[in-house]
């Protein structure tokens, strides 16, 4: 059963930018939901709505959705559908992956199907063979830094099927400054154009990631924390 798989998956990550799951529960006999700890501030993309553009997450906050999936990736397993509102945030601010249903360990291969993951995150291979990879994980943390960023969906402005022949072309382009208030600095547009390339096997590592940020300092950009 999905939820089992999804337990199973789960169960075996233990990390604080990791969602810590606690059980599951039976509704009427029913049906099964796995039970998580309440972060009452709720996902990443909500919380950058109010005020924009300002948001109200810190600075550190996209290091830490990094040093959640360099985490994912080591034992290894993919996640395959790391979006905003798949990270929740902690009541002190810390990012938290979640969200497993679609996620599987890396050893041996395993394809998934194309309905897995979510189109304006995924990696131009997915559409055309339907297997996720650490890769594709990585093209989906550059656009969630980018919509984190912009408090927008990657490609807000385009209808699906123009979006499958976006993807398929190429990355978006670079937002104006005013739309991220100068945060999307040259280093992090560096980062994201790097997990954007059309050749998997040409992005870089979570592990990479992380230090290239913490290279050019952590606190790439700033988020008041309120």
């Amino acid at each position: 059963m999905l939820y089992q798989r999804e337990a199973r998956v789960w169960s075996k990550l233990h990390h604080e930018n990791i969602v810590s799951l606690l059980g599951f529960t039976t509704i009427l006999d029913a049906s099964v939901s796995l039970v998580s700890p309440w972060q009452e501030k709720g996902n990443a993309h909500d919380y950058v709505q109010d005020p924009p553009p300002v948001g109200k997450l810190n600075s550190s906050s996209l290091l830490g959705v990094a040093r959640g999936l360099d985490h994912i990736h080591s034992l290894p397993m993919v996640h395959s559908d790391l979006k905003g509102k798949n990270v929740l945030i902690a009541g002190d601010g810390r990012p938290l992956i979640t969200d497993f249903g679609f996620s599987f360990l890396a050893e041996p291969p395993v394809s998934i199907t194309r309905s897995g993951g979510t189109l304006k995150w995924m990696a131009p291979e997915i559409l055309d063979d339907g297997v996720a990879s650490v890769q594709s994980d990585m093209w989906a943390f550059g656009m969630t830094a980018l919509e984190l960023f912009t408090a927008q969906e990657p490609f807000h402005n385009f209808a699906t099927m123009a979006v499958i022949a976006r993807i398929v072309i190429g990355p978006p382009g670079r937002p104006a400054a005013e739309l991220t208030c100068d945060r999307l600095t040259d280093a992090w547009w560096s980062i994201c154009m790097a997990c954007w390339k059309q050749d998997p096997a040409l992005r870089p590592s979570a592990s990479d990631v992380l230090a290239d940020i913490e290279r050019v300092g952590c606190f790439l950009f700033e988020w008041r924390l309120t």
